[in-house]
């Protein structure tokens, strides 16, 4: 399969093409990029929703039934997943839950669990370069959802044009997303499993808290109550962003955050690479700290000094 075949296949839609190109990517294979770059025409094309929120609020069933509301009004689909990773294979550990998507099946719909393979943020390194592949397969639509941990899924702002904070009755999520900053980033909150008594009492909560402007929606994904009306917001909101210049705003966010992230993993790289070649020196410097003769700190400034140099000379 050389990478003429995997772009045309892309290109087309085919899922076996774009599985095998986002494998490649969370895979390291670099050369991958040669054809990505010919992908650029079609960013943007696509509404990016990311869906954060803690455990066990219904974000995977709510996104299945967003993605059948998206298909009853003729969207291509794309649903990205990320999940922890495996501590064996480093692949997605919970990579189980695309079955939870009833319409993976749907030739319109491609879903894909990623694995967060020690990426911060709730998200996966390879989530920009899958967002594009799924942009140039047609995809017009493409749901992110993170991981669930809790306290530091901002970084799906920096990653989607519209943010959905999914809340629940009874478990106090409201006061957990205030302190895990999820206020400033949410433009919509969901209060799902409105089948439960307490689901107004939460949106009044809320509202209390950060003031009547917020957008709240009351949603039952068990019995398919609040989607359309979620949907309708959804789209609104990014309709609205794009003709206030908003939208540009924060694609621009997008692109500076990814440059970012590239130059962080080449340093990482040639750091690591780094320490790999001075294992040896190390191991002696190691000793020496431990023996007393010098300081950590002085120890790793030497490091720091000598890894500078390797640069310059690099």
């Amino acid at each position: 399969m050389d990478l003429e075949q995997i772009k045309e296949g892309i290109l087309h839609g085919d899922r076996r093409y774009i599985a095998k190109a986002i494998t490649m990517i969370e895979e390291g294979y670099t050369n991958i990029y040669e054809i990505l770059e010919d992908f650029e025409e079609y960013s943007g094309k696509a509404k990016i929703i990311g869906i954060t929120g803690p455990p066990g609020v219904g974000k995977s069933t709510l996104i299945s039934k967003l993605v059948k509301e998206a298909i009853n009004r003729n969207h291509n689909v794309g649903v990205l997943l990320v999940d922890p990773s495996s501590p064996i294979s480093g692949g997605a550990l919970l990579g189980n839950r695309v079955r939870m998507i009833e319409e993976v099946s749907d030739p319109k719909v491609y879903a894909r669990s990623l694995a967060t393979r020690g990426w911060t943020g709730g998200l996966s390194r390879a989530i920009d370069e899958a967002v594009l592949i799924l942009e140039a397969s047609g995809k017009d639509i493409i749901f992110i959802e993170t991981v669930g941990a809790g306290q530091i899924e901002t970084e799906i702002f920096k990653k989607a044009d519209i943010v959905a904070v999914i809340l629940m009755p009874y478990s106090g999520d409201e006061i957990q997303a205030l302190k895990a900053g999820l206020m400033e980033i949410a433009d919509i909150y969901v209060i799902n499993k409105g089948d439960l008594d307490r689901n107004k009492i939460t949106g009044v909560t809320l509202r209390t808290i950060m003031g009547k402007d917020k957008r709240i929606v009351y949603t039952s994904a068990l019995y398919n109550e609040g989607i359309k009306e979620l949907y309708d917001s959804l789209i609104n909101i990014w309709d609205e962003y794009s003709k206030s210049g908003e939208l540009d705003k924060r694609r621009k966010l997008k692109i500076k955050s990814s440059i970012i992230e590239d130059l962080n993993s080449y340093f990482l790289k040639l750091l690591d690479d780094f320490v790999k070649n001075k294992e040896q020196e190390l191991e002696k410097i190691t000793e020496e700290v431990y023996q007393g003769k010098i300081s950590r700190y002085k120890a790793a400034k030497n490091v720091i000094e000598e890894f500078k140099d390797s640069l310059h000379k690099a």
